[in-house]
């Protein structure tokens, strides 16, 4: 592997080409330079970072680069969410921001929550109250409900796909129509086991149910 990039290096430097993972390293680089940084300054009058929970310490120190003392800066995220460490971000990012600069940055708490039920957003906040650090926020919402949230544990994800599809068949058989319900994704493909299972026309585990998932089936295609 070493060998192979060391090759893939010597091509790039042969071509005078840079990939995606080069670009914000020669950033960095070039904004090291005081001219070069100040000329990089002068194109922009204000900035604005969102998701900057996800940022890692390269891209923080680019943004440190081109506004020094934090005029015109604005970064917007949530420490709470902050759950890409895997690839390289850091949550320091954001707790240690305000701290940066002379005077410290404001800090503007957005707690209003425009999406989730009050039920949710108590669930949320009893957690989040366990945190050692973080932004002082207590989510609220005019979204009242008697519907409490469920803490469901499964083993695995296709068992995860079978509860799911269960439970919108249990609640079309209490009258609720298929197309009145909904499953919601972090993203696209995280729906492929239950497309699976929606797909499945034979059921070892209850054949009474084959027909239900096909109709299932229909309905989320």
């Amino acid at each position: 592997m070493k060998r192979l990039f060391a090759s893939y290096v010597a091509a790039k430097q042969h071509n005078d080409v840079l990939d995606y993972d080069d670009l914000p390293l020669y950033w960095r680089e070039a904004a090291r330079s005081p001219a070069i940084a100040a000329q990089m300054r002068a194109q922009f009058d204000h900035i604005l970072v969102d998701e900057y929970q996800d940022t890692n310490r390269l891209q923080a120190d680019i943004l440190l680069a081109l506004a020094p003392d934090g005029a015109g800066l604005t970064v917007v995220g949530d420490d709470a969410q902050s759950i890409y460490g895997f690839r390289a971000a850091t949550v320091r990012n954001i707790l240690d921001f305000p701290g940066q600069f002379s005077p410290p940055a404001t800090v503007i708490a957005l707690e209003h929550n425009y999406r989730s039920t009050r039920p949710i957003l108590d669930a949320a906040n009893a957690v989040m109250a366990h945190a050692s650090e973080g932004f002082a926020n207590r989510l609220t919402s005019s979204k009242p409900s008697a519907e409490l949230p469920y803490l469901i544990t499964v083993d695995d994800e296709a068992a995860q796909a079978i509860f799911v599809a269960d439970q919108v068949l249990e609640q079309r058989e209490a009258g609720i129509e298929l197309h009145q319900q909904a499953v919601l994704f972090r993203a696209s493909h995280h729906s492929a086991r239950l497309d699976a299972e929606t797909t499945e026309q034979e059921s070892p585990r209850s054949g009474s149910r084959c027909h239900e998932r096909a109709s299932l089936t229909t309905a989320a295609k």
